[in-house]
């Protein structure tokens, strides 16, 4: 069936191009032949100083709607199609319930949830709109599904792409587009740099979860792109993360105990 056929290369947008997953996603498309406009805030290293023909690099804050518009306005003018959306920026937070002043939640919420949101509401129309295959990828977090302590507003922040995607998917029973949601657990990545941590604690925990895990942006960016081919809904990436994910679902009360003694044991 053609739902589960590769996407073919064609064209791509990838939010958080600069670094970590947003990244090594855009450079594997580029390598497998995709046209790729890269968006990512203004920085040291952004916008990057290579020009591949395949790719624009556009300075873009995925919180500004009107940003959206125009970016819509200017890839119908210049691409004559359009196959895939992954939107892979994201920032996060540490600190309980109480302790996180309300510019970080709104931070978090407005770039995670609202940014993903209105790059769907922007292209969707044109995604739904080609004869051919075409695919939404919304990069969330085992974080959106086990609602971790600490972490609060950027769990809710993923529980929201989680829900986004699916009900995305219910809306299109034709698989026009097709949605993947990517869940990973701790990754190597720039991800940390953007965090707002309200205690050494979590910033310590959490920079030696990154520091011990085997898995890389360019390991999570493969199996992120191989569930598009196969038009997989959910990718859950890393053992424990899997392992978690699982126990979630078949008990929900047992895991917030476990993640209740565990945290308790690293204060």
């Amino acid at each position: 069936m053609l739902l589960h056929r590769p996407l073919r290369p064609g064209r791509a947008i990838v939010t958080g191009a600069a670094s970590g997953l947003g990244r090594a996603i855009t450079a594997r498309l580029v390598v497998d032949g995709w046209q790729v406009a890269k968006l990512d805030l203004p920085g040291p290293n952004w916008p990057p100083t290579d020009r591949q023909s395949s790719s624009i690099a556009i300075e873009f804050d995925v919180r500004d709607a009107a940003a959206w518009a125009d970016l819509h306005a200017r890839l119908r003018r210049e691409w004559p199609s359009l196959e895939l959306l992954v939107n892979a920026a994201g920032v996060g937070a540490a600190g309980e319930v109480g302790t996180l002043p309300a510019e970080a939640w709104r931070r978090v919420i407005d770039t995670n949830l609202i940014g993903t949101a209105l790059g769907c509401e922007t292209f969707l129309p044109w995604l739904r709109e080609q004869p051919r295959r075409t695919h939404v990828v919304n990069v969330a977090s085992i974080a959106g599904s086990l609602a971790i302590p600490a972490m609060s507003a950027y769990s809710a922040s993923k529980a929201g792409v989680v829900a986004l995607s699916e009900a995305i998917a219910a809306e299109c029973p034709r698989g026009r587009p097709g949605v993947t949601v990517a869940c990973p657990g701790f990754f190597r990545s720039g991800l940390l740099d953007t965090w707002h941590f309200t205690s050494a604690t979590a910033a310590r925990e959490a920079r030696r979860r990154m520091d011990d895990t085997r898995w890389t942006s360019d390991r999570v960016a493969r199996r992120v792109l191989h569930a598009v081919h196969r038009n997989r809904r959910y990718v859950v990436v890393g053992l424990r993360a899997r392992w978690l994910w699982r126990l979630k679902r078949l008990a929900p009360r047992a895991t917030t105990a476990l993640m209740r003694i565990v945290y308790r044991r690293l204060g």
